[in-house]
């Protein structure tokens, strides 16, 4: 019972969350420490994941299958799960944020394909 409710919530929107995020510099859209994706703390598989789907967005805005705030509503979602799994493994991560981790990245790449899939060609 409680996993739909959990995958509802993912899917809604982050408005209220968006507007505590700092805001980037242009081209800043990578989170700091890209470079170790394969070192976050949900372990290479997890960097790997979120790494593909943030080049997904970027090849579907590319494509113009994801409209400017599409993506950019995707990749604020990456960011927020990029920085959870930072502050998650400060103190090691529990089975149970593993699979937080896992199932928001699989809900952002499921939203992410459903928008691309979602433009006429």
């Amino acid at each position: 019972m409680r996993l739909p409710v959990f995958a509802a919530l993912l899917l809604m929107p982050l408005g209220a969350a968006a507007q505590f995020v700092p805001r980037t510099s242009p081209g800043s859209d990578w989170a700091p420490g890209m470079s170790d994706m394969g070192t976050l703390p949900g372990g290479p598989t997890f960097g790997h994941d979120l790494l593909e789907t943030r080049e997904r967005i970027d090849r579907g805005r590319a494509d113009g299958e994801l409209s400017k705030p599409e993506a950019r509503a995707l990749r604020r979602e990456a960011r927020q799960i990029s920085s959870l799994a930072e502050r998650y493994g400060r103190d090691g991560l529990s089975a149970s944020e593993q699979r937080e981790l896992d199932m928001r990245v699989r809900a952002l790449q499921g939203l992410a394909a459903a928008q691309r899939a979602a433009k006429p060609p």
